[in-house]
């Protein structure tokens, strides 16, 4: 039932959206202009709206997946992620560079204009300010992961990013920012929306709004990246003592990364198209990740097909699992920025309270023996393997491997064979052809 509703829900704010156009035409064209909070509110869930599934592309570039060789017209346009040849003129799925700052347009034109709404309150003007700002920060917050380098302190002041855009300006085609002043923007705006949003919690139906929690749970990732230990565990130790809840897979087999989960933070974020979800099998590396007998997630995220390749369940491409925050992601995220600030027995708390609600009893009792014999940078590679085994297929791997050891990867299909070397200039993804067509100066 809840799905039917969150279905309905959807095609009614698409509809919503649709009506809502004329407001791509904003104030440089001057056709309708926002004057209300409601007009406003309208507006922000435009952007919400906007779908990049550049996250589902991405991961074809990692080492979660195996590609479906059974559905050749898939196949020939994903090869090129693939292959980490986006760029090379064939016909291929590419990212959505332009959808990315639509996001932001819509969001730096409420941050603009929504103090002068009329017939609203304060405490509304603010709360869609609050969540203008978050938007505008996890669009750059993606693109900064898709097309610049990782962050380095040492090098993030001279390695080229992408363009922040922090005002509409429709005639402006900016360059290129370093890493260091997209994360400078990306942390200014966290702040800034965690100082103006208000709503602790939205229904279901619209919970792929940004909330308090959700800010937080943002926060926390960002620092997380950013090497800020100390305010990344702040911040997920903060989304915890609110909400803490975990699915247990020895009483259920409910999947966590519905949008309706107990577990979900924000359900923002669709990952996969259907073409990208059906191109994809589990790899063999991360299949072999799962103890087989011990680990319940094996089969709550996967199943068999009728030639017995391991399938995806944990999610597809549609909007029931879209997820952007979820529980244990704050569980994980604490574990690593405690084992950073030398807290390896909290960090193992927090890791052995996840495997305790993924595991059966007789392994979760094993694996906090072996935990307790891991310190340093043998804790530090068993909280990326659960990361890896607990996020995979939700966005996550792909920028993972990027911030942390950009190892070798090595992909075959249909008897051709690619690899991806160890620190390999191609973890930054080459910037859309189009985009320096239509922007020259992004070709720095």
């Amino acid at each position: 039932m809840r799905k039917v509703i969150y279905t309905t829900g959807l095609i009614a704010a698409m509809t919503a959206f649709s009506s809502c156009k004329k407001y791509l035409d904003i104030v440089p064209v001057g056709r309708v202009v926002p004057t209300t909070v409601d007009d406003f509110r309208k507006e922000l869930d435009a952007a919400y709206l906007i779908t990049t599934l550049d996250k589902g592309l991405a991961s074809y570039r990692g080492d979660e997946i195996k590609m479906n060789e059974s559905r050749s017209g898939d196949v020939n346009q994903l090869k090129p992620n693939y292959f980490w040849n986006e760029n090379s003129g064939t016909v291929t799925s590419t990212y959505n560079w332009r959808a990315n700052y639509e996001q932001i347009f819509y969001a730096n034109h409420i941050i603009d204009a929504v103090g002068g709404a009329s017939e609203g309150s304060q405490e509304q003007k603010n709360q869609l300010a609050g969540e203008a700002f978050f938007i505008r920060a996890y669009a750059h917050f993606n693109l900064v992961n898709l097309y610049g380098k990782p962050y380095n302190e040492a090098t993030a002041a001279i390695d080229k990013a992408v363009p922040v855009i922090t005002k509409v300006d429709l005639e402006k085609a900016g360059p290129r920012n370093t890493v260091k002043e997209t994360f400078d923007q990306i942390i200014a705006d966290i702040e800034a929306g965690q100082a103006l949003i208000n709503v602790e919690q939205f229904e279901t139906i619209t919970s792929f709004r940004f909330t308090k929690l959700a800010g937080q749970a943002f926060a926390a990732r960002v620092y997380l990246y950013t090497h800020q230990w100390e305010k990344s565990l702040a911040n997920a130790k903060a989304v915890l003592e609110k909400k803490s809840t975990l699915i247990d897979f020895n009483k259920s087999t409910s999947l966590p990364t519905m949008y309706n989960s107990p577990e979900s933070i924000q359900a923002f974020e669709q990952a996969y198209s259907t073409t990208a979800f059906q191109g994809a099998l589990v790899s063999d590396q991360l299949y072999a990740m799962y103890n087989p007998t011990g680990d319940l997630r094996l089969k709550i995220f996967y199943g068999k097909d009728s030639k017995q390749n391991n399938i995806i369940l944990k999610t597809s491409g549609n909007n029931n699992f879209r997820q952007s925050f979820r529980v244990a992601e704050m569980y994980l995220i604490a574990a690593e920025a405690a084992a950073h600030l030398n807290q390896e027995d909290q960090a193992r708390n927090y890791l052995n309270e996840l495997k305790k609600n993924r595991l059966t009893p007789v392994f979760y009792q094993a694996e906090v023996i072996r935990l307790s014999t891991l310190s340093g940078n043998d804790l530090q590679k068993e909280i990326q393997d659960e990361r890896f085994r607990e996020l995979a297929f939700e966005g996550h791997r792909w920028f993972d491997l990027r911030r942390t050891t950009q190892p070798q990867i090595v992909h075959s299909i249909k008897g051709q064979t690619g690899t991806l070397q160890a620190g390999d200039p191609r973890y930054t993804i080459r910037i859309p052809s189009d985009a320096i067509a239509n922007n020259p100066a992004l070709a720095d």
